[in-house]
């Protein structure tokens, strides 16, 4: 027998069954909890959340009925985004239309007009005076499940399913292929939305093999959902988890993800409802700073709306100064010299400087974060989660969502010894 061929026969067999080597870990996973915001009653006939988008005055969401029977009817539930109450549009919130199955739908900014994907088509509605009239359609050459706006470069980003992942496309206005990118995924893909440069795609575990998820390799729980972040190039910003509940709220299928007024909008298919739900967060963001002064252990008071919040006292030429914030906002602040205080006419003649910060949510990270105009600012973060709950959950994590990195170890480890043991083999057969 041909040793060698033998050799190359083995390690074909091996790279193939070890395909999987690279699947996703716990470790690169981020968790993401949510508060619910409301749930609504699906209309009558209608069973399933699909896709949906926030416009400039409502939250929309697709429903449709999964029935053999439906006739691919599409509902479009319109909500107010400010308070999510029904809005009556004509005579009804609900307006339905033969759309097919309606995966995923965007809203174009600059046209006004509501994009609808159902597979092969994308459905052009036009939201001027509310109208949701039908306006046109776009024909695509294959099929596509996701559909966002990048309505910073005016520009679309469809997905696709191929084995073992997503292909993603940007295109521009008009619908032209600018590029494309994959992502390795087998999870049941559900739908996408551009956000500030990044795209936000949802997938959903089954827990099993569907016509959807033809592969289940028992890293999520049966109903837990991921949240991809990556950029329009294709690099990868961060994987949120949700796991499959939180605070006994069981969140269920994950359907689509945009954005309200900055924040995170999720929705679901909820115990039978549509659900929304927000990111949830809290924690405390640091600024830490130093201004050059010419004098040492000077008093100093840092001014906000003419009100001192901060005492401080300059050492080696400089002057310390510790913010601290739990909301966001835009804060100026005047920063004094408090040699003076005992003249009233002269208490705030000596402004040293003046310093803004803004203070806003970063939805890649989910956390606050912190922008300033001093040149020599340092961001710290001191996270203040329930510590009980959150090592509960760190815990839950490590039981259901196990780290698959050993294991890829040992398979790469099995591999090079059995190399090692034919190729020795081999040598010693030749000697013979």
């Amino acid at each position: 027998m041909n040793y060698r061929k033998l050799l190359i026969i083995f390690i074909i067999i091996l790279l193939i069954s070890c395909k999987n080597v690279s699947a996703l870990s716990r470790s690169e996973l981020t968790i993401l909890n949510l508060n619910t915001i409301t749930t609504i009653d699906k209309p009558p006939s209608f069973t399933s959340v699909q896709g949906g988008v926030t416009t400039d005055k409502y939250v929309i969401t697709l429903l449709i009925n999964e029935s053999a029977s439906s006739d691919g009817k599409a509902a479009i539930l319109v909500l107010n985004k400010t308070n999510y109450k029904l809005v009556r549009l004509v005579k009804n919130p609900i307006i339905e239309y033969d759309l097919g199955h309606a995966n995923d739908c965007t809203f174009n900014s600059k046209t006004n007009e509501l994009l609808i994907l159902s597979g092969k088509k994308i459905n052009v509605l036009d939201l001027n005076n509310d109208n949701f009239s039908l306006k046109g359609t776009i024909k695509l050459k294959h099929y596509y499940h996701g559909l966002g706006y990048d309505e910073d470069n005016d520009q679309y980003v469809l997905a696709r399913s191929i084995k073992g992942g997503t292909i993603f496309e940007v295109r521009d206005n008009e619908f032209n292929k600018i590029r494309k990118f994959k992502l390795k995924t087998n999870l049941t893909k559900q739908s996408l939305t551009v956000y500030q440069g990044n795209i936000y795609y949802v997938c959903y575990e089954a827990g099993m093999l569907t016509k959807h998820q033809t592969v289940y390799d028992g890293i999520l729980r049966r109903k837990e959902n991921l949240i991809y972040v990556y950029d329009l190039n294709g690099k990868k910003k961060t994987i949120y988890y949700i796991p499959f509940s939180y605070k006994d709220i069981v969140y269920g299928e994950i359907e689509n993800i945009s954005f309200n007024n900055g924040k995170m909008l999720l929705q679901f298919n909820h115990a039978d409802k549509a659900g929304y739900f927000t990111a949830f967060y809290k924690e405390e963001v640091q600024t830490s700073l130093n201004i050059e002064t010419d004098e040492n252990n000077s008093s100093y008071g840092i001014y906000l709306d003419e009100k001192e919040i901060v005492k401080t006292k300059s050492k080696n030429n400089t002057i310390p100064i510790d913010l601290k914030y739990t909301t966001e906002g835009n804060y100026k602040y005047t920063i004094r010299n408090k040699k003076d205080v005992t003249e009233p006419d002269d208490k705030y003649k000596d402004i040293i400087e003046e310093l803004e910060v803004n203070v806003y949510y970063d939805p890649v990270i989910n956390k606050l974060r912190v922008k300033s105009n001093a040149k020599d600012l340092i961001l710290t973060n001191d996270y203040l989660y329930d510590k009980e709950e959150y090592r509960k959950i760190n815990e839950a994590i490590i039981v259901d969502v196990p780290d698959t990195n050993s294991n890829d170890y040992m398979s790469i480890i099995g591999i090079i010894i059995i190399l090692i043991s034919v190729n020795y083999l081999y040598k010693k057969k030749r000697l013979l």
